[in-house]
């Protein structure tokens, strides 16, 4: 059995058969969780917010236009409502010593695990100090390689301005970063 596109889905879905969104969630949960904690780097909060990106899309499903794909439109929900979060509550996820000494796993090597999280955890911080449009930029093309046209639907943006805020972002990172090369 073939699976339904997502426009057949939406067609269902707003003629009452609810297990079509269902079958949308099942199929989109996973890239929601994954931009949205790319952008606020916190599991929790990312969790919350993906179950609440579907909130929004099923109650304002029925007024979906078709102007863009389902997929762009969904990801432009969870975008406005990482952003929103981050506008909210001011992200410290500096981990102290102790707590990131507490957490690490037994490893054959921890001074090498020690290392390769404090690596991520610069990453993380580097990525939460680009603004907010270099930072969706950069999340939806580096992680969810996205295209440029995909991204511009998603964004509003044209191309061009993606490209260059794609590249301020790496340059930006790159110097953050330098002391890890």
């Amino acid at each position: 059995m073939v699976p339904d596109s997502d426009l057949e889905l939406i067609e269902k879905f707003q003629k009452g058969e609810q297990h079509a969104f269902n079958q949308l969630v099942l199929k989109y949960q996973k890239k929601v969780y994954d931009l949205v904690y790319r952008m606020i780097r916190n599991n929790q909060d990312a969790l919350d917010l993906a179950q609440e990106v579907f909130v929004k899309a099923y109650y304002n499903l029925k007024d979906f236009k078709r102007e863009s794909a389902f997929y762009t439109w969904l990801y432009r929900i969870a975008l406005n409502l990482s952003i929103n979060h981050t506008r909210q509550k001011k992200l410290r996820q500096m981990v102290s010593f102790f707590e990131l000494e507490d957490s690490l796993p037994a490893k054959n090597n921890p001074a090498q695990e020690l290392e390769q999280n404090q690596i991520s955890s610069a990453i993380d911080q580097a990525i939460l100090t680009l603004p907010k449009k270099q930072r969706s930029v950069f999340v939806l093309r580096y992680y969810d390689q996205l295209p440029y046209k995909q991204i511009s639907e998603v964004l509003g943006k044209t191309e061009g301005a993606l490209k260059a805020s794609y590249f301020q972002a790496i340059k930006k990172l790159q110097k953050k970063l330098k002391l890890y090369r």
